[in-house]
C-alpha cells in the first residue's frame, strides 16, 4: 500500500510540476525525470492536431531526430493508433509486437523502429474536447493490468490541461514567428545583394528592430546605372509595421525604376521620385541619401549625393579624420512633404583608402546627444579599410546597439581603392551565403529542411578547402545534430558560421533560445544530449556559449554552440 501511495503521491507531483511548466522544454524534462518514473515506461510520445488537419508529433522522449521526422506528421485519417485515439477519443492497449500488426501493420514498423514491444496511446482531452493523445512506451512486451489500466487514465487526465496550454502556446509562438520570419525574408529578399565593383569593397548590414513582430521600414540599395556609375541608397520609412515595409518595397522600386536608364544625378532622381510618392503613395513620409559614384584613374571615387532628410553620408579619410557630407543650409525636406521643393546636389573627391559610410538613424540616434555629435561619434569607430576589411567592419558596428533606442538599423560602407574577393562557387538552391576567403556566413529557417543545406554549406566549404573526405563526412554529421538541435528547441532562424583554416575547421550554429545545452548521462530513452554525446565523442573540441545583444538578426539574446576540427599536421 505504501508503494501505491507513493505512485499517486508522485503523480500528483507531477501534476504539479506540470502545471508550472512554461514550455515545451519544460513538458519534455518533466516527462523525462519524473513521468517515465512514474510508469516505469521507456518513452513518451505527444501528437497535437497539425496546421493542415492532421496529426504532429511533438515530443518524444525516446525518438532519435531521424525517427521524429519520419513520424513527425501524419494525415488526418492515419491507421496508428496514436492518431486515432486524437481523432476518436479511444484508448488503445498494445501489449507486444503481434498485437501492433493486428491494430495495423504500420503500428508493427513502429515497434520495430523504436526497440519498444509495448505500447498504450491514450486520449488527450479538455473539457469535451479531444485535442492529442499521449503514446507511452516500454521495452518488454507483457499484459496491462486494471491498476495499471487506472494509473494510465489518471496520468493522462492529469496530463491533459498543462500539456494543452503549453502546446497551444507554443503553437501560436511558432505561427507568429512564422509570420515574423516570412514578413522579414519578403523585406531582405527585395533589398540588394551587393554588386561587385572593381575598385570597391562594399558591405551592408541590415537590422530590423525587434518590438514584438516589428518589421522595418529602413531600406538600402545598390546597383551599377546603365550608364556605368554606381548608384548607392539608403532611406526610411516612417514607421515600424507592414504597412512601413510594404511602402519601403514600393519606394525602392520606384528608385530603380527612375534611376536605372536616367541620366539624372542624385537631385534630380530625389525630385522625380518624390512626385511619383506624392501620386502613388501619399501617405507615406520617408527620408533617404542617394548616392552616385565613379571610380576614377588612380584608385579615387568621385562622389555626387543629394539627401531628403536623412543623416548625411560619413567619410573617414586616409589620414584618419572624419567629415560629415553636409553642405552649408543643412539638408532638403523629406519625401512626402513637399514635392515642389528641389533638391540640392553636392560632389567631392574621395582619395583611394577613404571609407564612405552611408547609416540609418537606429544607427547614430542617441537621446543624450546632438545628431552631429552622434554620427561624428559614429564616424570615429571608422577604421582604415585598408588595415581591416569593410565586411568585418559593417557586421562589428551592426552590433554595436543603444538598448534605449528602438529603431531599426542599416549599414552600407564602400571602402575606396579596394576590390572585393568574389563569392566562392556553390550549388544553386544553398540560402544566400556571404563569404569571405575560407568562411561562409548563412541564416537558415527554422525548419527541418536546415540540416540538409547546413551539410552541404558545410561540405561546399570544407571539400573546396582541402579537407580530407573522412573530415568532411564527420563535420556533415556534427553540424547536423546541431541544426536538428537548433530546430526542435530554438525559436527563430539559425545562423550558421564556417570557417576553414589551414589548421582548422570551425562550425557555429546560433539561434535566439538563450538556454544552453547541456550533455546528460546516457540514456536510451532519453532524447535530450544524445546528440551532443555525439559531438562530444566525435570533435577535436567544442563548446557553447550565450550571445547577449546580438541574435541570430543581430539582436536580443540567444547562444552560439561549436564544434571545432584539427586537421593533422604533415607527417616528417
Amino acid at each position: 500500500m505504501d508503494g501505491e501511495r507513493s505512485v499517486w503521491r508522485d503523480l500528483a507531483d507531477f501534476a504539479v510540476r506540470l502545471s508550472a511548466a512554461a514550455t515545451l522544454e519544460d513538458v519534455l524534462r518533466a516527462l523525462t525525470d519524473h513521468g517515465l518514473r512514474i510508469l516505469g515506461s521507456a518513452g513518451c510520445g505527444l501528437v497535437t492536431r497539425a496546421e493542415d488537419g492532421g496529426w504532429e508529433l511533438v515530443l518524444a522522449t525516446s525518438f532519435s531526430g531521424e525517427l521524429r521526422s519520419r513520424f513527425a506528421h501524419e494525415p488526418h485519417d492515419s491507421p496508428l493508433p496514436a492518431c486515432r485515439a486524437a481523432r476518436e477519443g479511444r484508448t488503445f492497449l498494445v501489449p507486444d509486437r503481434e498485437a501492433a500488426h493486428a491494430v495495423h501493420p504500420r503500428m508493427a514498423d513502429v515497434v520495430d523502429a523504436t526497440g519498444r514491444a509495448r505500447w498504450a496511446l491514450l486520449p488527450l482531452r479538455v473539457a469535451e474536447e479531444t485535442y492529442g493523445s499521449l503514446a507511452v512506451s516500454w521495452v518488454a512486451p507483457g499484459p496491462f493490468g486494471d491498476e495499471e489500466e487506472e494509473l494510465l487514465a489518471v496520468f493522462a487526465a492529469h496530463c491533459a490541461p498543462s500539456l494543452h496550454r503549453v502546446v497551444s502556446r507554443h503553437r501560436q509562438d511558432r505561427a507568429t514567428a512564422h509570420v515574423v520570419g516570412l514578413a522579414r525574408a519578403l523585406q531582405r529578399g527585395v533589398l540588394s545583394r551587393l554588386p561587385a565593383v572593381e575598385g570597391l569593397d562594399l558591405a551592408v548590414d541590415y537590422r530590423p528592430v525587434r518590438t514584438g513582430a516589428s518589421i522595418g521600414g529602413d531600406w538600402y540599395d545598390v546597383f551599377t546605372r546603365a550608364r556605368g556609375d554606381l548608384l548607392l541608397a539608403v532611406g526610411d520609412v516612417a514607421g515600424h509595421d507592414a504597412r512601413a515595409a510594404a511602402a519601403m518595397t514600393r519606394l525602392r522600386t520606384m528608385l530603380r525604376a527612375l534611376a536605372w536608364d536616367s541620366d539624372d544625378g542624385p537631385a534630380r532622381l530625389l525630385d522625380r521620385l518624390d512626385a511619383a510618392v506624392a501620386a502613388l503613395e501619399p501617405d507615406a513620409l520617408a527620408t533617404a541619401v542617394l548616392v552616385s559614384a565613379t571610380v576614377v584613374p588612380g584608385g579615387g571615387l568621385d562622389v555626387r549625393w543629394a539627401n531628403a532628410g536623412h543623416p548625411p553620408p560619413l567619410v573617414r579619410h586616409p589620414d584618419g579624420h572624419v567629415e560629415v557630407l553636409r553642405e552649408d543650409g543643412g539638408d532638403d525636406l523629406l519625401l512626402g512633404v513637399d514635392a515642389s521643393q528641389a533638391r540640392t546636389e553636392h560632389r567631392t573627391v574621395l582619395d583611394g583608402g577613404s571609407l564612405l559610410a552611408l547609416v540609418t538613424d537606429g544607427v547614430v540616434e542617441d537621446r543624450e546627444s546632438d545628431p552631429e555629435q552622434a554620427l561624428l561619434a559614429f564616424g570615429h569607430t571608422l577604421q582604415d579599410p585598408r588595415r581591416t576589411g569593410v565586411q568585418e567592419q559593417c557586421e562589428r558596428l551592426g552590433q554595436v546597439r543603444d538598448p534605449d533606442v528602438e529603431d531599426d538599423r542599416t549599414i552600407l560602407l564602400a571602402g575606396v581603392g579596394h576590390t572585393p574577393l568574389p563569392a566562392p562557387d556553390g550549388p544553386a538552391d544553398l540560402p544566400p551565403v556571404e563569404a569571405v576567403a575560407s568562411s561562409r556566413v548563412v541564416v537558415l529557417p527554422c525548419a527541418p529542411g536546415s540540416s540538409a543545406a547546413a551539410r552541404r554549406v558545410v561540405r561546399v566549404l570544407a571539400g573546396g578547402d582541402g579537407w580530407d573526405e573522412d573530415a568532411v563526412d564527420t563535420a556533415e554529421l556534427l553540424v547536423s545534430e546541431l541544426v536538428t538541435n537548433a530546430v526542435t528547441h530554438g525559436r527563430s532562424d539559425i545562423r550558421l558560421q564556417a570557417a576553414s583554416s589551414p589548421d582548422r575547421l570551425l562550425v557555429e550554429v546560433g539561434d535566439e533560445n538563450d538556454r544552453l545545452p547541456e550533455v546528460l548521462p546516457a540514456d536510451a530513452g532519453a532524447l535530450s544530449g544524445r546528440g551532443l554525446h555525439l559531438v562530444q565523442a566525435a570533435a577535436h573540441a567544442w563548446g557553447a556559449h550565450p550571445v547577449d545583444g546580438t541574435g541570430v538578426t543581430g539582436t536580443g539574446t540567444g547562444k552560439v554552440v561549436w564544434f571545432a576540427l584539427h586537421r593533422e599536421a604533415p607527417g616528417p
